[in-house]
């Protein structure tokens, strides 16, 4: 049985630290966030940059700048001699944003200088290294979580011309041909793939959410042949998508295991402001 103790356990007490002890998974260890990995890792690449008016008021101002793709519209029908001037300029697009900075997310770890004495460690830099790293990862969580309801809530449309939408225009996939003999449906990706043509996406997509999709891609991507014929490996390396499980996607769109959310890299930016203030009110007995 294990307590939860007020204080520190000192070395006479025991032999070794638990995790010396078993196989544990460690307090530090990477907890899977694809879905904002996959929006921070993007943004950048694609050509989306942001600016700061830093005022004196508490709220920041964040501009977020972006080049805007011309439309068929912008092409007009010319007749007579050509001629390599135009009265159109294409500006940088933009969109503003406001942060305020007094509004933050916070964890805290604490500990007493005296107890450096006869904590049961012959690392004290590691201890309070491994102190700052459960901050930055608890920290770190929190913003993945919040992140991903965000995402959920920022779902758009598909393309008028899709068809499989229902009504609340969500793109149901058939995974399985048959239920009772698990026959993999070999139209499966190029149903989804026409759907993504159709509502304009241009690049290889990233899918993040529930685990029934993700359990069924991986089982596609060592799919042979099925009794139509179609080799389901061969059809499904030829559809380059990222499927991955986001147990925080899933919870944000109500606990459902069969929806996912599929968004263009690039197209969703996390909008930031970074400051160094100086350390204020840190105490003797804090690190």
């Amino acid at each position: 049985m294990s307590y939860l103790s007020s204080d520190y356990v000192q070395c006479e007490t025991i032999q070794n630290m638990l995790d010396e002890q078993f196989a544990t998974c460690s307090v530090l260890s990477l907890d899977p966030m694809p879905a904002l990995e996959a929006i921070l890792s993007t943004q950048l690449a694609n050509g989306i940059s942001q600016s700061v008016s830093d005022g004196s008021g508490k709220v920041k101002t964040v501009k977020v700048v972006y080049e805007r793709r011309l439309l068929e519209t912008d092409v007009t029908s010319s007749s007579g001699t050509r001629a390599c001037s135009t009265s159109l300029e294409s500006f940088d697009s933009y969109q503003t944003y406001e942060i305020d900075p007094t509004v933050w997310l916070r964890a805290a770890e604490k500990f007493e200088v005296a107890n450096l004495a006869t904590v049961c460690t012959t690392d004290v830099q590691q201890m309070i290294a491994k102190k700052i790293g459960k901050v930055v990862d608890v920290l770190e969580r929190k913003i993945a979580t919040q992140t991903a309801s965000q995402l959920a809530g920022m779902v758009g449309n598909w393309a008028s011309t899709v068809t499989g939408a229902n009504a609340s225009d969500e793109l149901e996939l058939a995974t399985l041909v048959s239920t009772a003999t698990k026959q993999l449906d070999p139209f499966m990706w190029g149903n989804l793939d026409i759907a993504l043509q159709q509502t304009g996406y241009c690049q290889a997509p990233i899918i993040v959410g529930g685990s029934d999709f993700y359990k069924a891609a991986r089982v596609y991507e060592a799919g042979c042949c099925s009794t139509t014929g179609a080799d389901i490996g061969t059809i499904t390396n030829q559809y380059g998508k990222a499927v991955m499980y986001d147990k925080r996607v899933q919870t944000a769109l109500g606990n459902a295991a069969d929806k996912s959310i599929v968004f263009q890299p690039g197209s969703v930016a996390l909008i930031y402001y970074n400051e160094a203030p100086q350390v204020a009110n840190l105490g003797a007995n804090y690190a």
